[in-house]
């Protein structure tokens, strides 16, 4: 599965912004339209409530892939958030950083 939909998304070693969207149809059921639906069935709230959620999750996979070193980045390493340059450790070495929002899991099995 992963071969068919999220290793096409790996052949940018050095991701740009909008490489977020740069995916298979597999690729982006599974990675966007998933997480989505099930905020829907995990959480509890009217559908402006998912539009802001669903906005959020695209800007923040522009985030993650983009080039930059943001002024938030030192905050959000503190609170276990992924930054870009996470992000592109897993776009380079493919073996560290698989949690694209969390680093959590990251961090306490050793491929942070």
């Amino acid at each position: 599965l992963y071969r068919m939909s999220h290793k096409p998304h790996h052949r940018f070693t050095n991701p740009k912004l909008f490489d977020a969207f740069n995916g298979s149809p597999a690729d982006t059921f599974l990675m966007i339209l998933v997480p989505l639906f099930a905020t829907t069935r995990l959480v509890n709230a009217n559908v402006w409530s998912y539009m802001a959620f669903g906005s959020l999750y695209a800007n923040w996979l522009c985030l993650i892939h983009s080039e930059y070193v943001l002024p938030w980045d030192d905050l959000f390493r503190r609170f276990g958030l992924g930054t870009a340059a996470d992000h592109h450790v897993h776009h380079k070495l493919f073996i560290y950083n698989f949690g694209h929002l969390f680093m959590y899991w990251d961090m306490l099995l050793g491929s942070y």
